[in-house]
């Protein structure tokens, strides 16, 4: 390789470790993530400058919108808070459901990025390469080659509870699940409390379903180091390392502005469970070519899907079979014992997924009882199917392990992947069409009139009745997204949690408006297009939107 030097060019001359690490481990990371991506999203969502992709009345759309009005009205560093919506009192970054972790990155920069772009897409993109680097790091120790490694990580990355989750791009971080596991794995790296601090406060400041995730996974490793402590004074020795992953979570909610301001609940725990039949019913014919799917309803569909996949389900069918003719390597089995002390934390997450109701082909067997204080307590995890998501990828890790390592095992293994790549052909093709839109340079499907960004400057803020987002979510994001654009706030926006202040607010803004009380510098957006008597007289329509005017009589 030549490089250009004030002397002249020089070939520059790499040494054989390094020539061997850039051609075994470097360039096929990159490779399988680039093929990986390709297949699943459509390319063009990488250009910041596309966001109709993510303005089409779903999750992403919401994490979006918080993302861009937390930089286009940027609080100082390091406040999470976002005045931009549900003003005048603002939102914390995370109950849009965006991430923290890219606001507080990128709040440095926020005076000289460019209004109204998007940067989910390179998200996508980094979920995929670090999901692919942490499931070779997994693996490598247990995999007889790396082409068996590569493979590995690959079918650990062509996980549908992963590639379904296109709409919901920060739980697309599934990569902390695999760097948990990295340092679980391993006897050294688990008893240094560095390594957890690190994979807990990222997974805080990214989705607290994740948290939870690798949270169990953590306190599995204290359980293990506390029983087989050789005394009292080394488990007295542990206080200080707990301690110190402990201490984060007590100060991170203040950082994300969620102490100290109470949310409304959802009621929502129960409805989005997982199915007895969860790892081969792949709930929604999108998500498989090979295999029925079933679900109990829509909900449960997406929430409730943990299916492995047909090549993944083969491979750990064959790995059950190898384990009982196949003896490892004493220390690679040790390795994979420790992966025992998972199943105390592992089992609360599977009775936490399941409950209440034991759903079998799409039908409720029978729905167990609850302590009265469950639903409650759970609520910050409604979506409680999820939380088996670390169970499936131990069972992928442990398959994996098992059969690379037999004869013939990195052949398995490859046959496996083009199994998984032809069963998972209809979910690759339902990702890419959603992300079709990013093709399109207009921004906006729903709102194509001109005249809305001169009522949006004429403005001083943009208020949406009813404050329901499910009347008309791809309206509420396509409004909200060109008020951010303005720099004008919005009373109200669709949030995961909302503040109870704020929930108050919202409700004597809907009775003022029912009796016609409006306030002339505003903009109203009827998001059902019912209008009080008192405002038809008021009402113009925009695209078939009825909206109230600033200054409208």
């Amino acid at each position: 390789m030549a490089i250009a030097t004030p002397e002249g060019p020089k070939t520059l001359v790499l040494g054989p470790r390094t020539r061997r690490a850039l051609l075994l481990w470097v360039l096929p990371w990159l490779a399988i993530s680039i093929a990986i991506f390709a297949s699943w999203m459509n390319l063009a969502v990488l250009d910041p400058t596309r966001v109709a992709w993510l303005l089409d009345g779903n999750d992403h759309g919401q994490n979006a919108i918080g993302l861009a009005a937390y930089l286009r009205a940027a609080p100082p560093w390091p406040s999470l808070h976002s005045p931009m919506l549900m003003a005048p009192e603002g939102l914390p970054l995370a109950l849009t459901d965006s991430n923290p972790l890219l606001g507080l990155l990128l709040r440095p920069f926020a005076a000289v990025l460019p209004v109204g772009i998007q940067l989910f897409g390179l998200w996508l993109f980094a979920c995929i390469l670090l999901h692919t680097g942490f499931a070779a790091a997994l693996l490598r120790r247990f995999t007889p080659n790396p082409l068996a490694t590569w493979i590995g990580a690959a079918l650990m990355t062509l996980m549908p509870v992963l590639l379904a989750r296109f709409g919901h791009v920060n739980l697309c971080a599934q990569w902390l699940i695999l760097w948990a596991l990295w340092v679980f794995i391993d006897a050294k790296r688990s008893r240094q409390a560095g390594w957890w601090v690190a994979v807990i406060v990222t997974a805080t400041l990214i989705h607290p379903y994740l948290l939870v995730m690798v949270s169990a996974i953590w306190a599995s490793a204290m359980m293990r180091a506390f029983v087989l402590a050789p005394d009292m004074r080394a488990r007295v020795r542990m206080i200080s390392d707990v301690a110190l992953v402990v201490a984060p979570l007590l100060v991170l909610p203040l950082l994300l502005g969620l102490a100290g301001s109470p949310v409304m609940a959802t009621g929502g725990y129960g409805g989005f469970s997982m199915a007895l039949d969860a790892l081969w019913n792949p709930n929604d014919p999108h998500y498989s070519a090979l295999l029925p799917a079933t679900a109990l309803n829509g909900s449960q569909r997406l929430e409730g899907m943990n299916y492995l996949g047909a090549g993944l389900l083969a491979l750990a069918a064959t790995a059950l079979v190898c384990r009982f003719r196949y003896r490892p390597a004493r220390g690679d089995d040790a390795a994979l014992g420790r992966l025992v002390w998972l199943v105390p934390a592992f089992a609360v997450l599977t009775l936490i997924a399941l409950m209440p109701h034991l759903i079998w082909r799409g039908q409720i067997l029978a729905t167990l009882p609850m302590p009265e204080a469950m639903p409650r307590l759970l609520d910050p995890i409604r979506a409680a199917g999820r939380m088996f998501w670390p169970v499936d990828y131990v069972i992928v890790f442990a398959a994996i392990a098992t059969v690379g390592r037999i004869r013939f095992g990195t052949l398995v293994l490859g046959g496996a992947l083009l199994l998984q790549i032809v069963d998972l052909a209809p979910l690759f093709a339902s990702a890419r069409a959603s992300g079709g839109a990013a093709a399109a340079t207009r921004p906006y499907r729903r709102t194509l009139d001109p005249r809305w960004d001169a009522l949006i400057a004429r403005a001083d803020m943009i208020e949406f009745e009813p404050p329901e987002p499910y009347r008309d979510l791809a309206l509420l994001e396509e409004v909200t997204w060109r008020a951010i654009v303005a720099g004008k706030p919005v009373r109200y926006f669709y949030a995961s949690r909302e503040p109870v202040a704020v929930k108050r607010r919202l409700a004597n803004d809907a009775a003022a408006f029912t009796m016609g009380q409006v306030d002339s510098r505003r903009l109203y957006v009827l998001l059902d297009g019912e209008v009080p008597p008192a405002l038809a007289n008021r009402v113009t329509r925009l695209d078939g939107v009825s909206v109230i005017a600033p200054g409208a009589r």
